[in-house]
């Protein structure tokens, strides 16, 4: 499966459980920005984990699990 077919799967799978996902936009890697992703709480809009973008897709994978 390609990381984008991942992704969306990966997206879809965190809004049925009420979380969603976002990906870095930064462009430069930096200790408070390491251009990965981040689970957000729907309904409280809090970070679940990545605060500070340092999830992989695989780390994203685990946590549904």
């Amino acid at each position: 499966m390609s990381a984008n077919n991942l992704e969306r799967k990966l997206r879809r799978d965190l809004a049925k459980l009420g979380y969603r996902l976002c990906k870095s936009r930064a462009r430069n890697w930096s200790y408070d920005n390491q251009l990965g992703y981040m689970i957000i709480h729907n309904g409280y809009g809090v970070v679940v984990l990545g605060s500070r973008f340092d999830l992989t897709l695989e780390d994203v994978q685990d946590f549904i699990a």
